[in-house]
């Protein structure tokens, strides 16, 4: 037969709501994990940025160059196809990446021909705030017949 003492009992109670209390904070952490979680699995963060060029252009696009505060995301060399299906209407996603909400600062460098066939390569920077949720650019790559070279026209978009 075991002893009962006021003492023993006083500890187990003891013992007993610290364990009462470590569960609850178990499940409380386990409730932040879950969100924390769910908020980095489904944030949108999210910057696309889009290529485009007028229809029917009489340049031709060679390469862009594409960089976001100075650091280098992008660059694509355009085959005669795909080059031919821009000038019909096509779009062209560039880039796609998570970035941090506040300003930031995109750079882009093209090499193209005018319509006696000379080369050039123009460079182009625009300012743009990302918001909490996704951010979509388009540069559309317009024809300036009195230079005969590209420049560049920029839309957003932004998703929340």
């Amino acid at each position: 037969m075991a002893l009962y003492s006021p003492v023993s009992a006083a500890s187990d109670d003891g013992l007993s709501e610290q364990i009462r209390q470590l569960k609850n904070q178990a499940l409380d952490l386990n409730r932040d994990l879950t969100i924390l979680e769910r908020e980095l699995l489904y944030a949108t963060p999210q910057t696309s940025i889009f290529v485009s060029v007028d229809v029917g252009t009489p340049i031709r696009l060679v390469d862009i160059n594409l960089t976001i505060d100075g650091e280098h995301v992008g660059y694509h060399f355009y085959s005669d196809q795909e080059f031919e299906a821009l000038t019909k209407g096509g779009i062209q996603r560039l880039y796609t990446g998570n970035l941090t909400s506040g300003r930031h600062q995109l750079e882009a460098t093209i090499t193209g021909y005018d319509p006696q066939g000379k080369d050039y390569q123009k460079t182009t920077s625009y300012a743009f705030t990302k918001g909490a949720g996704k951010k979509m650019l388009e540069m559309q790559v317009v024809d300036d017949l009195n230079n005969q070279q590209h420049k560049f026209e920029f839309r957003e978009w932004n998703q929340q």
